[in-house]
C-alpha cells in the first residue's frame, strides 16, 4: 500500500525525530478497534514511523480489550515496536461500552462492575506486559467528569475504586474532562482531593476544544487552576480533531493546524510540558486519510 514505510525507513525516521526540532506533542493516545487486528506488521511499522516524525515519545493505548474484542496479543506486539522506536507505552485496562449507559443510570453500580473487571485485568496482564522495557504503566479507560462524581458520596465511592486499582496495579493514570458542572477553581480543588489519595501517576485532562466543551478563551483558566492543584500529576490532552456531530454517533475530522498550534502553546504555558494528543494515528498521520496526511505534513513543517 502507498504510504507504508519499510522497517529501516521507520526506524530512521524515529531516530531523526529524536535529533530534530522540538515536537508539539510528548505523546499520543491510540484507540484500538477490530480493524486493527487485521493490520499487517508493515502498517504498524509505518504508523510508528510517522509518530516518530512528530517526535512522539509515548503512546497510551486506550484499552487492551473492548467488549468482545481482545487486543492483548496486539498490545504485546506494540510494546515491542515501541521499544524499537525508543518510545514508552502505557496500556489501558479492559473497557466495556456499557460504562456510559451504566453511568447515567447509576454511577455507584457502574463502579461496582468496573472494580472487579479492572482488578482481574491487572492480575492477568501484569506478568505479560511488565516484562517489556517499553511498558510505562497502566491507564484506566473510564474517563472522569465533573457532572457525575463531585457529590461527596460519589466521590467516596470513586476513591474506593481507584484505591483498589492502585493496590493491585501501583501508580496508574486516567483521563478527566469538564462538563462545566464546576468552575475552574472548584474543579481543581476536587481533583486535588482525589488524585493523591487514589495513587494517580497522572491526570490526563482533555482540553475539550475539539469536542466543543470548552473554547480556546475559556480553557486556560481551567488549565492554570489544575496545574496549581495537581502539579506534576497534571498533563494536558490536546484534542486534534473537530467534532462534526451526525446522527450516527461521534464523528470528527482533523482540526486546522492553526488551532492545534494554539492548543499546544496553551498546554506548554499552563503545564510547562508538551501535551498528549488525542489522537495522532487517525487525525495526524497519512494512515488516517488525506486530511490527516496534510495535517501531519503541516505539523512536521511547522515544528520549531
Amino acid at each position: 500500500m502507498a504510504n507504508l514505510l519499510t522497517r529501516r525507513q521507520s526506524l530512521a525516521l524515529g531516530m531523526a525525530a529524536l535529533r530534530g526540532p522540538r515536537p508539539w506533542f510528548a505523546g499520543t493516545f491510540l484507540q484500538l478497534w477490530a480493524a486493527h487486528l487485521e493490520w499487517p506488521e508493515e502498517r504498524w511499522r509505518s504508523l510508528f514511523g510517522y509518530l516518530g516524525q512528530l517526535g512522539t515519545g509515548e503512546v497510551i493505548v486506550q484499552w487492551c480489550a473492548y467488549d468482545r474484542y481482545d487486543y492483548t496479543s496486539l498490545c504485546v506486539r506494540l510494546l515491542a515496536l515501541a521499544g524499537e522506536h525508543g518510545m514508552r507505552m502505557r496500556i489501558g485496562l479492559r473497557h466495556e461500552s456499557s460504562w456510559w449507559q451504566d453511568l447515567e443510570a447509576a454511577p455507584e453500580s457502574a463502579l461496582a462492575r468496573l472494580t472487579p473487571r479492572a482488578l482481574q485485568a491487572v492480575h492477568e496482564l501484569k506478568p505479560l506486559f511488565q516484562r517489556h522495557g517499553a511498558f510505562a504503566g497502566w491507564y484506566l479507560p473510564e474517563e472522569i467528569d465533573d457532572a457525575h462524581w463531585t457529590a461527596p458520596p460519589r466521590t467516596t465511592a470513586l476513591l474506593d475504586t481507584l484505591k483498589s486499582i492502585h493496590g493491585a496495579a501501583g501508580s496508574f493514570s486516567l483521563s478527566g474532562f469538564t462538563n462545566r458542572a464546576l468552575p475552574p477553581r472548584a474543579l481543581a480543588a476536587w481533583w486535588r482531593r482525589v488524585a493523591k489519595p487514589a495513587g494517580l501517576k497522572s491526570v490526563l485532562f482533555q482540553d475539550g476544544i475539539g469536542a466543543g466543551k470548552l473554547s480556546l478563551e475559556d480553557w486556560p483558566g481551567y488549565a492554570e487552576e489544575l496545574q496549581r492543584a495537581l502539579g506534576a500529576r497534571f498533563r494536558v490532552v490536546v484534542e486534534t480533531f473537530e467534532s462534526t456531530g451526525g446522527a450516527g454517533g461521534f464523528q470528527a475530522v482533523p482540526a486546522p493546524v492553526s488551532r492545534i498550534r494554539r492548543q499546544c502553546e496553551i498546554a506548554r504555558r499552563c503545564s510547562g510540558r508538551a501535551p498528549i494528543a488525542f489522537s495522532l494515528p487517525e487525525y495526524c498521520t497519512p494512515l488516517g486519510g488525506s486530511a490527516a496526511a496534510a495535517l501531519h505534513e503541516q505539523i512536521v513543517h511547522h515544528m520549531e
